[in-house]
């Protein structure tokens, strides 16, 4: 027993060390899912216990390395095209998921996560809408494997489509559920294109208030108040406040890395979660429903990436 522990504390610390070295967001969700299968239960316990702080610090670092020069045209430029992906992505999955007969807080939930952030929309909606664990966890396995899916084949699909840094990053904010995956697919692409991918990610991911709201009044729910993440705060105001005090190049550059780190870390993170699912509770309806409306508003997604 204490040498498979010790052989498992061994084996995490140099998974953990390749990973922040290496920052490669493939090759970290690869090794958290490798660990994951091999030491679920290991997996599970540091899973919980460092949870998804990693890549939400580094999502706040990266706010202090941005300009507002350069958010602005973002939020400027794509404010409506965002508003009008989630509303699209929302209800596609929503009818669809209606037309083939899916129980409905199994919709809400999909089609929550669908069309703004993934796992945390999701997270986010089940305690309103008083989804049964079953039903949410079946939404995350679902989720999970597409998101996995796109941090690995998106940035390929972004080279050979000739994207620029810009165009990819504002592709992957579209068309990848979690931030996490987002910010991971863009900074395997390229440097640059996480800046933008963060920044309308931000952007898309704020739509779960008036989510949270509708929810709450139309539920009767007493939960919304503890439901928004607070990162997303938290990398507004590091944007704020980095642009007040004008940080130097160097801070900035250090901070740069710094953030890659700690997302890279976060993307592992996302990794071992995997051990806290059970690939065999996907039902084959729900899964299609969720790749089918991927296939409709990708295309979509880069449409606006290079409109």
């Amino acid at each position: 027993m204490r040498t498979n522990k010790a052989l498992s504390n061994f084996i995490f610390i140099v998974f953990s060390f390749i990973v922040i070295v290496l920052i490669s967001p493939i090759l970290s969700i690869v090794l958290g899912i490798l660990f994951a299968l091999v030491y679920r239960d290991k997996a599970n316990n540091i899973s919980k216990k460092i949870s998804s702080y990693p890549l939400q610090i580094g999502i706040v670092l990266l706010g202090l390395t941005i300009s507002l020069d350069s958010l602005m045209p973002i939020v400027k430029n794509y404010f409506i095209w965002v508003s009008f992906f989630v509303i699209f992505s929302f209800f596609i999955c929503f009818l669809i998921g209606k037309w083939v007969g899916l129980d409905n807080k199994l919709i809400l939930l999909l089609s929550s996560g669908s069309a703004i952030c993934g796992a945390t929309a999701m997270a986010v909606v089940a305690p309103l809408i008083k989804a049964k664990a079953e039903t949410l966890m079946i939404s995350l396995a679902i989720i999970f494997t597409l998101n996995t899916i796109a941090i690995i084949l998106f940035p390929f699909f972004g080279t050979y489509l000739n994207m620029s840094d810009y165009e990819f990053g504002i592709f992957s904010a579209l068309a990848i559920h979690d931030t996490g995956s987002v910010v991971g697919s863009a900074l395997q692409f390229s440097n640059n294109s996480v800046e933008s991918a963060a920044s309308l990610k931000i952007l898309r991911t704020l739509w779960l208030i008036p989510l949270i709201i509708f929810f709450n009044l139309k539920f009767n729910s007493i939960n919304a108040k503890k439901s928004f993440p607070m990162f997303i705060l938290f990398f507004i105001l590091a944007v704020i406040y980095s642009n007040l005090i004008n940080l130097s190049y160097e801070v900035i550059e250090y901070l740069k890395i710094l953030s890659k780190i700690f997302i890279s870390y976060g993307i592992f993170s996302i990794g071992l979660q995997s051990g806290k699912l059970d690939l065999s509770d996907i039902k084959p309806k729900p899964f299609m429903i969720a790749t089918s409306v991927w296939i409709i508003v990708v295309p979509v997604a880069y449409l606006i990436s290079i409109n």
